[in-house]
């Protein structure tokens, strides 16, 4: 399980398994990860052969600060303890002073996986995810030192 570096050869990859993971509305394509991994701040952590992932994990890096800009794992592999590795995995390497992410309000899963992780919330964004029916739905700024 020791995650692999990704990048722009890995984008589809990447897409497909956010596919996965994330509705059709909130799943990035192949060239949104592409226009991420390209820049020198930011960096894509995998673990899989590459071609066929279980987990990924975005993050953007702004010394002393690491932000995580998405996590996914693939839902035969959930629960197995993959992203909290991909995470522990990104802090390790980076050692920063504070990580943070958001999340939506109505990701009660999610929540409770960053919670246990010890992050907290900071902050909300009101309103800032829509949702497919039209509604709009808080993130929650979190974060961990």
């Amino acid at each position: 399980m020791t995650p692999i570096l990704l990048g722009p050869d890995h984008v589809q990859a990447m897409a497909t398994l956010h596919a996965s993971a994330f509705s059709d509305q909130e799943a990035w394509s192949a060239n949104a990860f592409l226009d991420l991994v390209i820049l020198p701040s930011t960096t894509a952590f995998g673990i899989g052969n590459g071609s066929t992932l279980r987990a990924v994990l975005l993050v953007q890096w702004a010394d002393p600060e690491l932000e995580i800009l998405t996590v996914a794992t693939a839902s035969e592999a959930r629960r197995q303890g993959l992203a909290k590795h991909l995470i522990a995995h990104a802090e390790q390497q980076f050692q920063p002073e504070k990580s943070m992410l958001d999340v939506a309000a109505d990701n009660l899963g999610a929540i409770a996986f960053y919670n246990s992780l010890g992050f907290v919330e900071d902050a909300r964004r009101k309103g800032y995810y829509k949702r497919l029916e039209g509604q709009r739905v808080d993130a929650i700024l979190m974060s961990k030192r």
